[in-house]
């Protein structure tokens, strides 16, 4: 079990995929299960890079604790993302958590062999991906020790999602 000091922090995810009804998915599955994070949004490779790197209107927003990305999108596509992050010092310890459609197992080899740190197939219902995003963020926030981010940035950005309503349930990110 992770320490007290990871329990009491708050958490931020990246999303960085291209369909916003994924992005509002995710959002809802989250608060349905009472999991308290702020989740932010990207919908490109290029706004994904602008928000890590904290450039222009993203100079203000934290550093995520996870990212979850999308392979396939326009430009700059989610193994371009995955080798940028890696190829980089102060982000290549975020766990990034490949969350696609694609159900080739070359993208999923190719994934692995680049640094991604698990690979998920998008789940085909909603009670599915409530019950993915909470095992997700049980292993990710409540069980396994991540890396401390880089702090002083403050917690503000243009598309972050709405904070998730108290609710009866998982809810190990008190």
């Amino acid at each position: 079990m992770a320490d007290s000091e990871q329990k009491d922090k708050s958490f931020a995810i990246l999303m960085i995929d291209d369909d916003e009804e994924d992005f509002m998915l995710v959002n809802e599955a989250l608060k349905s299960k009472g999991i308290k994070v702020d989740l932010y949004w990207a919908q490109d490779g290029d706004e994904a890079m602008n928000f890590l790197f904290h450039r222009g209107e993203y100079a203000n927003v934290p550093t995520p604790n996870l990212i979850l990305l999308d392979l396939n999108m326009p430009g700059k596509d989610g193994f371009e993302v995955l080798r940028d992050l890696k190829a980089n010092a102060g982000l290549r310890k975020i766990p990034v958590v490949i969350l696609t459609s694609s159900r080739d197992q070359r993208n999923v080899s190719h994934g692995y062999n680049i640094g991604a740190s698990s690979f998920m197939l998008k789940p085909l219902s909603f009670d599915e991906m409530a019950n993915a995003m909470q095992s997700l963020c049980e292993y990710w926030f409540a069980l396994v020790q991540l890396p401390k981010s880089p702090s002083g940035r403050a917690r503000k950005a243009v598309r972050k999602a709405p904070a998730a309503p108290d609710s009866p349930g998982f809810e190990p990110l008190q």
